[in-house]
């Protein structure tokens, strides 16, 4: 049995706007994040469970190898930053796989210095990583990044990464990023399967302002209300962020629409350079509206073709 107790306090959170860090942007864009996480959850479930994942041994590459593909692509794409140098000065470091942390992180340190950690895998996930973690790099402002700034930059550097894995393996290693490519799907299905509860919650609450039986009946008629509450309490109580997690629901789909666009036209790199610099600027709406997402008119139907062309090439 629910408690009106915890019912109280859900309702406390939403209202105070503390569950959402104090922005009203989920609140605001929740029936668009609800019906894209339930698209994306159900076109991943539909096509993974015609994927065989069976174990695979990448093959073994240097870590000198991984710095020099890495840097091609930089260079081929015009973006003026020096591996090697980075290096020579501390702001890259690598390191062993451990438990917690198994690809890599952008930070400061206490001395407010760039720094980049790559865990090192010694196959060409290294130099997938190595991407991701240097258009972070590039990206990070010199304070606090703003709530448009987190919202965006996974999608940023998650699109150029797999633009990197696309242009790779055209040349080489192509069936370990092929297969890297069909390890990260699972990954983007756990982001939307994660959130699900917590949205339904929000959704009742947006639509209602009550998270009740009652609420909940208007919106929902599986009986499963109970269920969404524990489910939701379960998600609070392992310190899960819906914000952050917010940045992942958005960022997988607008990058693999970053992806598809890119096998159609190449040219988008140079819209991604803008991209990157808008997003410590400008509005949610101005950012995606330079890669071509206007969420009025464009965004769903892009998002969604772009995902079925993409799960397509995935089962080819």
């Amino acid at each position: 049995m629910v408690s009106q107790e915890r019912i109280n306090t859900y309702k406390i959170w939403f209202e105070n706007m503390s569950f959402f860090s104090f922005n009203s942007f989920i609140l605001d864009e929740i029936e668009n994040l609800w019906n894209l996480s339930n698209y994306i959850y159900y076109k991943y479930v539909e096509v993974i469970k015609n994927i065989k994942f069976e174990k695979y041994d990448f093959s073994y590459v240097s870590l000198e190898e991984n710095i020099s593909l890495a840097q091609q692509f930089l260079d081929k794409h015009n973006i003026k930053i020096s591996i090697k140098e980075l290096i020579a000065n501390g702001n890259i470091v690598f390191k062993i796989i451990d438990e917690k942390i198994k690809d890599g992180k952008s930070y400061y340190d206490k001395d407010n210095k760039k720094m980049i950690e790559i865990y090192l895998h010694n196959n060409i996930i290294d130099s997938c990583i190595l991407i991701h973690e240097i258009m972070h790099y590039l990206n990070q402002p010199e304070s606090k990044r703003n709530f448009v700034s987190d919202l965006l930059t996974e999608s940023l550097f998650y699109g150029m990464e797999f633009i990197y894995i696309e242009e790779l393996k055209q040349i080489k290693y192509s069936n370990d990023l092929s297969m890297f490519m069909k390890f990260g799907t699972p990954t983007i299905l756990k982001y939307m399967d994660k959130v699900y509860y917590c949205y339904k919650l929000i959704l009742i609450y947006k639509k209602e302002k009550d998270i009740s039986l009652e609420a909940y009946s208007k919106i929902f008629q599986d009986n499963n209300f109970e269920k969404t509450i524990d489910y939701f309490e379960k998600y609070v109580k392992e310190h899960n962020f819906v914000v952050e997690d917010t940045w992942n629901v958005i960022g997988f789909p607008i990058a693999i629409y970053i992806l598809e666009t890119y096998k159609k036209d190449s040219s988008i790199i140079k819209k991604l350079m803008k991209y990157n610099d808008a997003i410590n600027e400008k509005s949610y709406q101005e950012c995606l509206d330079i890669i071509g997402l206007n969420i009025e008119t464009e965004f769903t139907n892009k998002i969604k073709l772009s995902t079925a062309s993409f799960l397509s090439s995935l089962t080819k």
